[in-house]
């Protein structure tokens, strides 16, 4: 019994110099891409690649403003080879946003047309208006300008501009850099985009900043810059190659308030390749995405002349 007891206390001592050693971080091995970081503060953080479950042979990239971004392409399938669509998601998504647009390029290649989806756009941070609890109670020097109707103001109109203009130069670069990946893929060119970046699309093809595409399809297009937003409808009334203008009852009101005059328009002005149409479900219904897909499929080998 006396021999036990000793060594019993060296074991528990032994155990517990060995529980401080492993919690001295000191005395850690650490990890790889710390180490690296500490060893060449200057070299930048290679980019994260968002679609890592995508196959690798889908995966390309370009580089605007030295930041590498993502463009997912795949093929077409089948015998027809018509061209290839172009596909911008809403901005501050990715090139494979989850929901319609991820759904229109994956399956619209056995229609005969590659898909090339672009990064699109990011948005600024929406701003964080902070109230000291000391002021909570103390009446304000100034009245409300904005209706009570319309959404307050997330920034001040001149940085929105701002922002709105490095967003359309963000976009000229990024299409101008398409030319060498669809070269594989020649044929006749559908650009199809949704949200703000159609928006943004629309505003760059009135102004010539970017080629036009043998056939345009917007979905739900608006711009939260009510200017803008406002002047949407005239300047997609003046395009001239084919559009099919695509509503959902679940659109962003900015989108819904122009939907009548984007039709009007179009008939005034005689627009006769513009095609508008209303779906009667919302875009987070996947028979949704089927009808879309069945309308954009027919109206881009109709209207481009592909066949």
């Amino acid at each position: 019994m006396a021999r036990i007891i000793p060594s019993v206390l060296s074991l528990t001592l032994a155990l517990a110099s060995a529980s401080l050693l492993a919690a001295d971080p000191s005395s850690q091995t650490p990890e790889p891409s710390a180490e690296a970081a500490q060893s060449n503060p200057n070299k930048p953080t290679p980019a994260k690649r968002a679609s890592s479950y995508l196959p690798a042979n889908e995966i390309k990239q370009i580089t605007i403003d030295d930041q590498p971004l993502e463009l997912l392409v795949r093929s077409w399938e089948g015998r027809k080879k018509l061209g290839a669509a172009i596909i911008l998601p809403a901005t501050n998504g990715t090139a494979d946003a989850p929901g319609l647009m991820a759904f229109v390029r994956r399956n619209i290649n056995a229609a005969g047309w590659a898909s090339l989806s672009l990064t699109p756009p990011t948005e600024p941070p929406a701003p964080n208006f902070a109230t000291p609890a000391t002021e909570v109670a103390t009446a304000g020097s100034a009245q409300l300008t904005t209706p009570s109707n319309k959404p307050s103001q997330k920034v001040k109109p001149e940085d929105s501009n701002k922002h709105l203009l490095e967003q359309e130069d963000f976009l000229v670069k990024s299409m101008s850099q398409l030319d060498s990946v669809g070269t594989d893929y020649p044929g006749k060119r559908v650009l199809i985009t949704a949200d703000q970046s159609a928006g943004l699309l629309i505003s760059l093809l009135s102004q010539k900043k970017i080629a036009d595409p043998d056939v345009l399809i917007v979905i739900n297009p608006y711009s939260e810059d009510e200017t803008r937003n406002q002047a949407i409808a005239e300047k997609l009334a003046k395009l001239t190659m084919p559009i099919l203008d695509i509503q959902s009852p679940d659109g962003h009101p900015a989108s819904l308030e122009t939907a009548a005059q984007r039709k009007t328009l179009a008939v005034t002005l005689e627009a006769p390749n513009y095609r508008q149409t209303t779906l009667a479900l919302n875009l987070d219904n996947e028979s949704a995405w089927q009808n879309c897909l069945t309308a954009i499929r027919g109206f881009a080998a109709r209207m481009s002349g592909a066949y």
